[in-house]
This record gives structure tokens, sequence and C-alpha cells, in this order.
């Protein structure tokens, strides 16, 4: 049985992160991540996070149902979860402390993409997100952080609001459901995972509700600044942590 306290703490921030994703889309993974690895190791912190992304997703999927780009999504899929599931093998037989940098570099990657021509004004053509998904299959497989990569593409595609959160938050779905066989098969779901994966799921529920019920209070550029902070703050002190 895990520590309380570790289970309050990851609990209180799996309410924060999803909050977050449910305003903005994405942004869970790369703010309760962090957390996760300096709490429990790359190893752990990974089958949690994949866990507790399946129950935030699928309920911002629900929550977001009628405005999602099945067109959008359908593309996504078949890059998707095909590099999700073989992406994984990479994570089980990585060495922590390359895969703890590469998370952080990831993230810093993340931030400086989104300030390039792919990441602001540029259009992309339906048929493109077969390459957009297995790019965030290969991400979600191996660094467990899918969702910021494809938001680029979503907003360059014109997709915005619930429409961007509910396609963001179902393409996130389908790549997180490769990955149980992997994990479950090479012994990374054990006894602790599950009860931790648990506590942070049922406060992944609700900070969707909570992002949901508060989205468009606050003014977009402000809340990118904020987003945009903590992914070079988490990118760096991971880094620096590996």
């Amino acid at each position: 049985m895990p520590d309380p306290v570790t289970i309050a703490i990851l609990a209180g921030i799996s309410l924060l992160a999803f909050t977050v994703a449910g305003l903005a889309g994405f942004g869970s993974g790369v703010i309760a991540l962090p957390v996760l690895v300096w709490m429990l190791g790359p190893r752990e912190a990974v089958p949690i996070i994949t866990l507790v992304q399946l129950v935030g997703s699928a309920s911002r999927t629900g929550l977001n149902w009628k405005e999602i780009s099945w067109p959008v999504l359908k593309w996504s899929a078949l890059g998707s979860i095909p590099i999700s599931a073989l992406a994984s093998y990479l994570f089980v037989v990585t060495p922590a402390p390359i895969f703890t940098r590469l998370l952080g570099l990831l993230l810093l990657v993340l931030v400086a993409q989104r300030h390039t021509q792919w990441g602001r004004g540029r259009s992309i053509k339906l048929r493109s997100f077969v390459l957009v998904g297995g790019a965030n299959g290969l991400a979600s497989g191996y660094l467990g952080t899918p969702g910021p990569l494809a938001a680029p593409f979503h907003l360059a595609y014109g997709l915005t609001g619930a429409a961007f959160v509910g396609t963001t938050a179902a393409g996130v779905l389908l790549t997180q459901l490769p990955k149980i066989p992997v994990f479950a098969s090479n012994a990374l779901l054990g006894t602790q995972v599950l009860y931790i994966a648990a506590a942070m799921g049922v406060m992944a529920f609700a900070g969707s509700v909570v992002g949901k019920r508060i989205s468009g209070k606050v003014s977009d550029r402000w809340f990118l600044i904020g987003v945009e902070t903590l992914l070079v703050l988490s990118g760096i002190a991971l880094i620096v942590q590996g």
C-alpha cells in the first residue's frame, strides 16, 4: 500500500493537471509526469500517467463528444495506434536516466515548436494527420506525454474551443490503450501503480469536469503563457534530475 501522503500529493497534482487539460485540451501529462518521476521514478511514473490519462481523456472526450472532428481523429489513429504500441517497448528497455532527460528535452522542444511556422498559422492537410498521429504515438509510447505534440497541428487545421479539446482528448485516449498490454506483459502494472492510478484517476475525472465548466473565463494569451512556463520549468527540472 503506497504512503497516504504520497497519494494525497499526487491526487492534488492530478486535479490541477487535468483541470488545465479540461481548459486547454492538453497539459495534464506534462504537469503531472515530472512530479511522478521525481517521487516514484520513471518506471512507475509512465504506467501510472498512462492509466490516469485513460480516465482523463475519456472524460474530456465524453464532455466534448458532439464537437469532435472525426475525420482528423480517423487519420491520426491510423498512425498513432500501431506506433504507440511499438514505442512502448522502447520505454521498457531504455535506461532510466536517459529516459528522464529525453522527457525533459521533449518538453522544451514542444514549447519551441509552438513558436515556429509549424506552431502558428500554417495550414495542414487532413491526410497529414497520419504522420502527426505516428509522431504522437511515438511520444506517447516512448516518452509518455502525447497531447502537446499534436496540439499545434490541430490548431493549424482550424480546431478551437470544444472541438480542439475533444479531438485532442480522443486522440490521447487512442494512444494510451495500446500501451496497457505492453506494460502488463512486462510487470509494470503492480499494486502500487494501480492504487496510485486509481486515486489520481478520480481527481482526473473531477478536474476534467471543472476545466469544462470554467473554460472561456481565462484569456487564451495568459493561459498559454502559463502553460508554456510550466512546460519549460518541468523540462529543465527533468533534464537536471536525470
